[in-house]
Formats: C-alpha cells, structure tokens, sequence
C-alpha cells in the first residue's frame, strides 16, 4: 500500500512558497501564512516579493497547491515543513520566537 501524503508548509516567505511549488509537481500541499494579505494575494497571482515564477505559481495553484491563512486547512496534512523566519538578535544569537509559535500551532493540530 502506497501511503499519499499531504505536505504542509508553514510561511510562504523566500524559503516556503518556492518549497510549495515544488513539491506541488508531486504531493498535494498547503502553503500557509498567518498573513492573510499575503495569501489572498498569491491565491490572485500577485506576489509582491517576487518570490516566486507566477506562471509556476499559477500552474501549482490550478492544481495541487492550496494557499491558506486558515489553519484548520493544515488539519489535512501528514507531513508538516516549518520555513518561518528567524532573524538575529542584537546578541547575536536567533530568535525563535516565530519558529515557537509555529511549531505550537502544529502541536495544537496534532493534538486535536
């Protein structure tokens, strides 16, 4: 028995949504932000950051990419791929403040 997976991305920044994409040629994924702005754009065909070939974008969309600020939308998935951001602080070292909240969001989904 082949197992299907659904991937989860959480942040659709410079790592994530470039991420989705890809793996969108051979999984079903939902690409996640809290920013819903940000979503409701890309879900148009706009991303404001270039991150990403529009027409790729466009292409995985139409098929098995889903772009959500729902999350509930990521209750579906079985694989789950954290790309927030984590810049330094003024002591140099990271912070993980973005990284904490993601990864208890998920626990949240898991433990539902």
């Amino acid at each position: 028995m082949t197992k299907k997976y659904t991937i989860g991305i959480i942040g659709l920044g410079y790592v994530g949504l470039p991420l989705a994409i890809a793996f969108a040629d051979h999984f079903n994924v939902v690409g996640f932000d809290i920013n819903q702005l940000r979503v409701s754009n890309l879900n148009l065909g706009i991303d404001s950051t270039d991150e990403a070939d529009l027409k790729l974008l466009q292409k995985a969309t139409e098929n098995k990419l889903q772009l959500s600020s729902n999350l509930q939308d990521l209750a579906a998935c079985n694989v789950y791929i954290v790309t927030v951001p984590t810049p330094i602080t003024q002591f140099k070292t990271p912070d993980l403040t973005y990284l904490i909240s993601a990864s208890k969001m998920i626990g949240g989904l898991l433990n539902s």
